[in-house]
């Protein structure tokens, strides 16, 4: 980890002991039966194992010596909300983030089990303090050992998200042996002081923080190492820890409870989640919302396209040929108008050094560099009292376009979808769905994801005349500066402000503000989502965020109620966004490029923990985080309201790489979402039946043909697979949620607009219809147990920078 954690870590307590240097000392005495393979933990450098309380816990004030514009890489990212979001805590480990090891030698492969490393869900008293014995739950089953034989990493991943704000436990037991000696893995010199009965002084009185209780007044604030590990003997039957000598290595976590906000800081345990207090701003004052706005929900047209028109560049077979390329004959005839206007919302990513420097306003118009994509933060805005009023912002107007059919609106106007593209490409692409959509009554709204499209810095901005390999080339640039890859916070920003401009035009959508397109007009109500790759990312936060939350009921919520939400479509999503793109056949290669011309080589620790802890911080807005109800026996907000589409690969290289189906988001990140909705069922509790249990993995046919089995469930005691047949036919009702996987022939990415393949888009698209209920309810359906016809697609294939720029580095 070394550059990457060094500064966020508790050298100045260990100057003493090493001078900060990375020299390791031999432990004293090993056993015969021992090995000099060691567990890496060595706080002087950094090198500690992750996630870790070590990491944040003397962490400096990253604010304090940053300058205006400068972006905060992971470690400052995760210092930036202990101290700012989480009070200090230390609770900012990702729910979905990996438990990340290295050791001096390669291991014996058999010996890296869940029964020689365990990761144990600590219980506190009651009061959160831990003067008493710390209970253990052992949690191990939960997570997936990535082990490459050989190696010196080991990373667990959760196979399922954490319980946030949540305390646990990894110990590496003496029982993991070194592969060339068979001999057990060793405590590093460090860590072989933590085992002491005794206070350290001397030499080693440095470490005697991390070994000691972390108290206030007689309270113990966190169990010190000695007390964790007699706790663990004391608990042998659950722990198999029987002695000190058992404990090669060990780390305590919190996971992160930053994706949650206290609206009034006079009662600290009333929590609401940070998407929730983001869709209130949206509302603001006049809708009941958080005071601190009154928003304009007013909208401005810009230019009007219609069937037919007398003026031929205001015809939409103008504007079909200037987005599609196509001659303006082949618009889809059920297409009859194009109306381009703006909206007015506000730019959320706000530097934090001058939303400081000028705290006192919640809108930072007036000052220079406050909007700053790149060293942005959402951050709150609290008024009188410190009750949360807004966020900090500057007010901004952008652009929507609207499709609307050539047939006449239903009484209260055309049933509406509110569309968001993909990496890379733009709002105008909701064309590409328009014969599906307009054919099938339905308006479609849609704005650019942040820093894409008209929102593209200046920059990046396509200009008349520019050359299709430069078109290219700035595309590639708005996905960089959207994914801000080394500077997480950004990255979560962008999430987040993308959530907020879907709210806003939501919400204007609701109070009438389209009602000035007359007899065009859409529906105020009940409209329905759809999203394609980062906009199905974003499209999930949203979900999350828009979920109709009581005050006064029992539950906030219920699944009765959430049947009465928004309904997503969701196609080609994926969650554990840091790894998704360290893994994407697409963008991998170019992201590694960037890493080391940073300094950061493939393969090495820093490597390793770079991607460990960009994980940790864009974790809050990770769409499987949005799966995890918000009190246990609740279902989540998402359970009864998607639909996920998998572009299925059949092909690997030998490495294991697809090379068919989705080469963008590979379908292993698609399928830890979905089982993070609908298969915590196997945990055997029944609050994890609770989750999703409507949500199914969807086959084709009435013999439900599955084309790669990832989704279970319990029957009675033993795995199963949770599958059925998707709806076969129009008339049917059932299912109205579920996955569905196409393994068609040249199925991508980008199949449900692919022009390439028009008869995949077809089919995709032909199912996404039926989810927005074209027939009055919606529903999951195959869609090829009947006829789907051909549609008129359009190219948004994601283009890809030769190098990725690495911020904050």
């Amino acid at each position: 980890m070394n550059s990457l954690l060094r500064t966020s870590m508790i050298c100045a307590f260990l100057l003493a002991l090493a001078g900060c240097s990375s020299r390791q000392e031999p432990v004293p005495n090993p056993a015969p039966d021992v090995s000099t393979n060691a567990a890496a933990f060595d706080p002087s450098t950094g090198d500690v194992p992750l996630p870790n309380i070590l990491a944040t816990a003397a962490a400096a004030d990253p604010l304090a010596t940053l300058t205006a514009g400068t972006s905060m890489d992971p470690a400052k990212a995760m210092a930036y909300i202990n101290k700012y979001e989480v009070g200090g805590t230390n609770a900012v480990a990702g729910v979905n983030a990996p438990i990340y090891l290295h050791f001096s030698y390669p291991l014996q492969a058999s010996t890296v089990t869940a029964a020689n490393i365990k990761v144990f869900q600590l219980t506190p008293d009651a009061g959160g303090t831990e003067n008493n014995a710390l209970g253990f739950t052992d949690v191990t089953g939960m997570f997936t050992f990535k082990y490459p034989a050989g190696g010196t990493d080991l990373w667990l991943f959760p196979s399922f998200p954490l319980t946030p704000g949540t305390r646990y436990l990894y110990v590496v037991t003496s029982r993991v042996k070194d592969a060339a000696t068979g001999g057990a893995v060793i405590p590093s010199v460090y860590f072989n002081y933590l085992k002491s009965t005794a206070p350290l002084t001397g030499a080693t009185a440095a470490l005697e923080p991390i070994r000691a209780n972390v108290t206030s007044g007689p309270a113990i604030l966190l169990s010190g190492y000695a007390k964790v590990m007699d706790d663990l003997i004391a608990a042998a039957g659950t722990t198999t820890i029987t002695s000190r000598g058992d404990i090669a290595l060990m780390g305590r976590f919190i996971t992160s409870g930053a994706g949650f906000i206290a609206p009034n800081p006079a009662s600290p345990s009333t929590l609401i989640p940070v998407e929730s207090a983001l869709r209130a701003f949206a509302a603001g004052a006049a809708l009941g919302g958080l005071p601190g706005k009154t928003w304009d929900n007013s909208v401005t047209v810009t230019a009007t396209f219609t069937k037919g028109n007398a003026n031929p560049l205001l015809d939409v077979g103008a504007f079909w040929q200037g987005a599609t390329g196509a001659p303006a004959s082949s618009v889809p005839a059920t297409l009859g108008t194009v109306v381009l206007g703006t909206l007015k919302t506000a730019f959320l990513n706000i530097d934090p050094v001058l939303a400081r420097a000028n705290a006192a306003s919640m809108d930072l118009g007036a000052v220079t560099g406050a909007f700053n994509p790149a060293s942005g933060v959402v951050q709150p805005f609290r008024g009188a009292g410190g009750a949360l009023t807004g966020y900090y912002h500057v007010a901004a107007d952008i652009p929507f376009i609207y499709i609307a059919p050539d047939a006449a609106a239903p009484a209260g106007g055309y049933p509406v979808v509110l569309y968001q593209h993909g990496i890379t490409s733009q709002k105008e692409t909701v064309v590409g769905l328009a014969q599906t959509l307009t054919g099938g009554g339905f308006a479609a709204l849609a704005v650019d994801l942040p820093l894409h499209g008209a929102l593209a810095p200046p920059a990046l901005a396509i200009a008349a005349g520019d050359s299709a390999a430069v078109k290219a080339q700035k595309q590639a640039g708005w996905g960089q500066a959207f994914m801000a890859v080394g500077a997480p916070l950004a990255t979560r920003s962008n999430i987040q402000q993308a959530a907020f401009d879907l709210h806003r035009l939501e919400l204007v959508l609701a109070t009438h503000g389209f009602d000035v397109l007359g007899a065009k007009a859409p529906a105020t109500t009940k409209a329905k989502f759809a999203g394609i790759s980062l906009g199905s990312i974003v499209g999930a936060y949203y979900l999350a965020g828009n979920t109709t939350l009581s005050t006064t009921a029992p539950a906030p919520y219920t699944q009765a109620t959430l049947a009465g939400d928004m309904k997503g479509f969701l196609s080609v999503p994926g969650a554990r966004t840091a790894y998704l793109i360290q893994a994407s056949p697409a963008f991998g290669a170019t992201v590694d490029a960037g890493l080391a011309q940073a300094g950061i080589a493939k393969g090495s620790v820093t490597y390793n923990a770079f991607f460990q802890a960009t994980q940790t911080v864009v974790d809050t807005a990770d769409p499987a985080t949005m799966t995890t109800p918000l009190a246990a026996g609740l279902p989540s907000r998402l359970s009864g309201r998607v639909l996920i589409q998998e572009a299925t690969s059949a092909t690997f290289d030998a490495g294991g790489n697809p090379t068919d189906g989705d080469l963008v988001i590979t379908n292993p990140f698609t399928r830890y979402l979905g089982n993070a909705l609908g298969g915590r069922a196997v945990l055997g509790t029944p609050a994890a039946a609770a989750v999703a249990p409507g949500f199914f993995q969807l086959g084709y046919g009435t013999a439900d043909r599955i084309p790669s089995t990832f989704l279970y469930t319990l029957n009675g005691t033993a795995p199963a697979p949770k599958t059925q047949p998707a709806a076969q036919l129009p008339t049917d009702t059932t299912p109205v949620e579920g996955y569905f996987q196409f393994d068609q022939a040249g199925i991508g990415h980008g199949g449900l607009l692919d022009p390439t393949h028009p008869a995949n888009a077809a089919l995709m698209q032909k199912q996404m219809l039926f989810f927005l209920g074209v027939t009055g309810t919606s529903i999951a359906l195959d869609p090829t147990q009947t006829a789907a016809g051909l549609v008129q697609g359009i190219s948004a294939d994601v283009q890809v920078p030769a190098i990725w720029t690495i911020l904050g580095h």
